[in-house]
């Protein structure tokens, strides 16, 4: 059974999002970075590497986890009324570790976004650089993909290219900067409107939300980081929200 929790104007559900997304009433923004598949143990310096102890089961067969992503999206899609902003990286399968290799070697998260309605493509460059160079340029980038056009536009100034540096581990291997969620949240809806993060983790785009004074549902179906996320957002209310 799902697990439901609300705090302030958050709801939040511990379960799997493909489950939930459906019975949700619709929403104006979505705000969501799922984990990308990238076989944490092997990418993340080897199977000693006690960062990704916990984390999910990350190493699905390409095509499986390319259909699940669809499923998502069209889940969201399905309750959303404005953008969804989809954060997501260019992967690379040459290295023979890497068990579902492609002949191109590298899946590109387009491959799969094409037949959805793009309205922007932003660049985040995350002020560093991951892994090993291995003969290839470091890797200092991901995407943010916005999908379907919003419902409200308050222009902030930014360009296609975010200089946002990467968050310390919030008890979460992969936590968004807060930044990253504000922007998309900030530029895209107004006050009072619903946001919506079907891979909340550890609660970053909740927390975003309480400090700009809009409602948040988030799904995560791991216990561990459902209970950081509350945590995290009831602290956030505590703290009294920053558009006051």
């Amino acid at each position: 059974m799902n697990d439901v929790v609300k705090i302030g104007e958050a709801t939040l559900y511990h379960g799997d999002c493909l489950e939930i997304l459906p019975t949700l009433d619709k929403v104006d923004a979505v705000v969501t970075s799922p984990p990308y598949n990238l076989n944490k143990k092997a990418s993340g310096g080897g199977s000693s590497n006690r960062n990704y102890d916990g984390w999910y089961a990350d190493d699905m067969p390409e095509a499986d986890y390319q259909a699940w992503q669809r499923e998502v999206i069209d889940a969201a899609l399905s309750v959303c009324k404005g953008s969804i902003f989809y954060n997501h990286r260019i992967r690379y399968a040459w290295h023979s570790r890497n068990k579902y290799r492609t002949a191109s070697n590298t899946y590109n998260p387009i491959s799969w976004l094409s037949e959805y309605p793009m309205w922007c493509e932003i660049v985040w460059h995350r002020g560093g650089t991951t892994g090993h160079a291995n003969g290839r340029y470091r890797l200092a980038d991901e995407r943010i993909y916005q999908i379907g056009k919003p419902l409200a536009f308050t222009d902030k100034g930014y360009t296609t290219v975010w200089n946002i540096n990467p968050s310390k581990n919030d008890g979460h291997v992969c936590s968004f900067p807060i930044e990253l969620p504000t922007r998309c949240i900030e530029t895209s809806t107004h006050i009072g409107h619903i946001v919506a993060d079907p891979f909340m983790g550890s609660g970053t785009t909740g927390v975003a939300c309480a400090n700009l004074g809009r409602k948040f549902i988030g799904i995560e179906i791991e216990r561990k980081y459902f209970d950081i996320a509350c945590e995290r957002i009831e602290a956030a209310y505590a703290q009294g929200m920053l558009f006051e």
